[in-house]
């Protein structure tokens, strides 16, 4: 019987941060300022510190590409996403693609869609949520459409699908590197922490929880 696999994307199926990578690859092509980075630095401060509005955290990310049509973006997107893959595909996105290709495999990812839709279609995995960019008239606003993928978002995003989906399964792993994916990690009853953070690795040790090291 096949099971229910939830992914995290960043740092967890992928070795490194698809957000992060993005950042750079804007300013590489001089979409944006020094004013975003000391903006940047305090959203990350916030971060590690447990206080990050992810609101507003995702319309920062998204400000770059106000007024930007989606066929622009999206062909960014294609070339970014390739090289992304080919940095950040590592032996354990491999063996954990292995281990579960015959299994229902979802990307559950905090991370802009417009990427995850991206590396999730080279990842070979069909169905992902992320956190969406408000479009109209076929142009970027700036801002985050509806509510970010984050925390409990993503177990309430999860359990709607499986209902439009009418999909049942016994079985519900999940894997990720962070704390602020422990709704999600409960929400399953095979739970496998990444490279955790320092919270997440002391709450996995209490649960009995597997953790797996991503080699380095």
């Amino acid at each position: 019987m096949k099971s229910l696999v939830l992914f995290d994307l960043d740092h967890t199926l992928i070795s490194g941060d698809s957000e992060e990578a993005w950042v750079r690859y804007l300013n590489s092509i001089g979409w944006l300022d020094e004013d975003f980075f000391s903006q940047k630095l305090k959203f990350d401060e916030d971060y590690r510190n447990g206080k990050l509005n992810i609101s507003s955290y995702s319309n920062f990310l998204l400000k770059p590409l106000k007024g930007k049509s989606v066929k622009e973006v999206q062909d960014l997107v294609k070339f970014f996403a390739n090289d992304l893959i080919e940095k950040y595909k590592d032996s354990l996105t491999n063996k954990l693609l292995e281990e579960h290709k015959k299994d229902k495999c979802l990307i559950v990812s905090g991370s802009l869609t417009l990427l995850v839709k991206e590396i999730s279609k080279l990842l070979d995995i069909e169905n992902f949520f992320g956190t969406e960019a408000e479009i109209k008239k076929d142009l970027y606003t700036g801002r985050v459409k509806g509510v970010p993928n984050f925390s409990e978002e993503k177990v309430r995003r999860v359990k709607e699908w499986l209902i439009i989906k009418d999909l049942k399964f016994r079985d519900i792993y999940a894997y990720s590197d962070s704390i602020y994916d422990l709704p999600l990690l409960k929400y399953s009853n095979r739970a496998r922490a990444v490279n955790p953070d320092n919270q997440l690795r002391e709450i996995s040790a209490k649960k009995g929880w597997e953790v797996i090291e991503r080699a380095t």
